[in-house]
C-alpha cells in the first residue's frame, strides 16, 4: 500500500505540472497507461456474458437499451452499448474498496453545442462506492461518486472532459483539490482545467484510482480531476443510461490493499452476500425463490402486507413506502421505510411465497437472489 500511495502522489504531482506547464506534451512517461504497482492482478469486467459481472439496479440488464458485441481489438472482449432512453443503472455484482480501474468509452453522437440539436447530446457515467438500492422515485443511489461521461459541451457547472463529483444529496463528502476547477453550482465537483477528451466517435482512455478516500480521474493519460476525503469508500459501481448512445470497452480492475481500519461510515449499505437483481414490472404475481432472497417494493399509498406477500405467514398490517421482505438462513424479516416491523422469525415449513403486483401502485420493484457461482 505504501508503495502505491507514493506512486500515486508522484503521478499526481507530475500530471499537475504537465497540465499547467506543458499542455502540448504527451503523458508523463510517454505512454498510456503509466506504471502500476508490481504484481497486480487484473479482473476483466467486460468479457463473457454481461450477467457474469453486472446485474440490474434501476433498470433491467435485459433492457433493449443494453447490448454487447465483440470487440475486434481485444480477443474475448466485449463492447457494451448503452442506447438512448430513460435514465437507469446496472451495477456490479461485487463491491469494491481500493482499486485501479481502466476502461475506454466513446460517444456516438455530437454535442448540441456543435450542431444545435439537443436530441444528440450524450450524458452517461460510471458511479462508484454506492449501495445496491436506488432512491425511491429516482434512478440513482443515495450515495456514491460519479465519473462523468458527458458530451454536452461545457457549462458553468460541468464539462465534457473528465468531471468527478459526489452524488447530489448523498451522504458522501468530497473536497476537490484546489488546482482543479470547482463548480459553484453543483456541490462537491471537480472539473478539469485542461481539456483532453477525444472527438465524438473516438475512444477515450480512462484510469480511475480510488484509495482511502482519494479518487483520481485520468483521461487519455492526463490527470483530469480528483476528489479527496471522499465517503463512502466501499460499495458497488454502476453504468448509467442517460442521454444519447455511448459505448464502453477494455474494462479491467486491479484491487489494492484494503484499509484495515475502514470505518463503518465509509461503507455503503451492502447486500449480505453477492446477489443478482431482477428488475420487475407491476402487473402480475411473482413466485419468490426458496432459500435466501430480498424482495424490495416501493409501495405508493398503503396496502396490507399479507396482500403484498402471501404464503409466508405475514400479518395484515398496512404498509407503505419502501418495504423489504428478507429471507436469510431460514428466517424471515420485514422492514418498512428502514425500520424493522417484523424481526427475523423462522419461516413456516414448506413456505412458498408469492409477491403480488397485480393491483396497487408501485415504484421500484427489485428481487435479489444469491449468485450461483462459488
Amino acid at each position: 500500500m505504501h508503495l502505491f500511495l507514493s506512486f500515486s502522489l508522484r503521478a499526481a504531482a507530475a500530471a499537475f505540472l504537465l497540465i499547467n506547464h506543458s499542455p502540448a506534451a504527451g503523458p508523463v512517461d510517454g505512454s498510456f497507461p503509466p506504471p502500476l504497482p508490481p504484481e497486480g492482478k487484473w479482473d476483466l469486467l467486460l468479457t463473457g456474458p454481461l450477467e457474469s459481472q453486472w446485474t440490474s439496479m434501476s433498470m433491467s440488464i435485459q433492457s433493449p437499451l443494453i447490448s454487447v458485441k465483440l470487440d475486434p481489438e481485444q480477443p474475448g472482449g466485449q463492447i457494451l452499448h448503452i442506447g438512448r432512453g430513460p435514465t437507469g443503472l446496472i451495477r456490479s455484482l461485487k463491491a469494491y474498496e481500493n482499486f485501479i480501474l481502466e476502461y475506454e468509452f466513446r460517444h456516438l453522437t455530437e454535442a448540441p453545442s456543435a450542431n444545435g440539436t439537443p436530441e444528440t447530446s450524450g450524458n452517461s457515467g460510471l458511479i462508484i462506492a454506492h449501495s445496491a438500492f436506488p432512491k425511491p422515485g429516482g434512478p440513482y443511489p443515495n450515495e456514491g461518486h460519479e465519473i462523468q461521461v458527458c458530451n454536452l459541451g461545457n457549462g458553468s457547472w460541468y464539462t465534457s472532459h473528465g468531471d468527478t463529483f459526489t452524488m447530489p444529496g448523498s451522504t458522501s463528502e468530497g473536497i476537490p483539490d484546489p488546482r482543479f476547477a470547482i463548480s459553484h453550482d453543483c456541490g462537491h465537483r471537480s472539473m478539469p482545467i485542461a481539456f483532453r477528451g477525444s472527438k465524438t466517435g473516438e475512444w477515450n482512455r480512462v484510469r480511475i484510482t480510488s484509495v482511502d478516500g482519494v479518487i483520481q480521474n485520468e483521461v487519455n493519460g492526463f490527470l483530469a480531476s480528483a476528489l479527496y476525503r471522499a465517503s463512502p469508500r466501499k460499495g458497488y459501481m454502476s453504468f448509467e443510461s442517460e442521454g444519447a448512445p455511448v459505448e464502453f470497452r477494455k474494462m479491467r480492475l486491479q484491487e489494492l490493499t484494503p484499509d484495515p481500519d475502514l470505518a463503518a461510515r465509509h461503507v455503503a449499505p451492502l447486500l449480505p452476500e453477492e446477489m443478482t437483481t431482477d428488475y420487475l414490472s407491476p402487473g402480475k404475481a411473482v413466485t419468490l425463490p426458496q432459500g435466501n432472497f430480498i424482495a424490495m417494493v416501493d409501495v405508493t399509498g398503503t396496502m396490507p402486507l399479507s396482500t403484498l406477500v402471501s404464503g409466508l405467514g405475514l400479518p395484515d398490517r398496512a404498509v407503505g413506502g419502501r418495504v423489504l421482505v428478507q429471507s436469510r438462513e431460514g428466517k424471515l424479516s420485514v422492514t418498512e421505510a428502514g425500520k424493522e416491523i417484523r424481526p427475523g422469525q423462522p419461516l413456516p415449513a414448506d413456505a412458498a411465497g408469492i409477491l403480488h403486483l397485480e393491483t396497487g401502485k408501485f415504484g421500484h420493484i427489485l428481487l435479489f437472489r444469491p449468485t450461483l457461482r462459488k
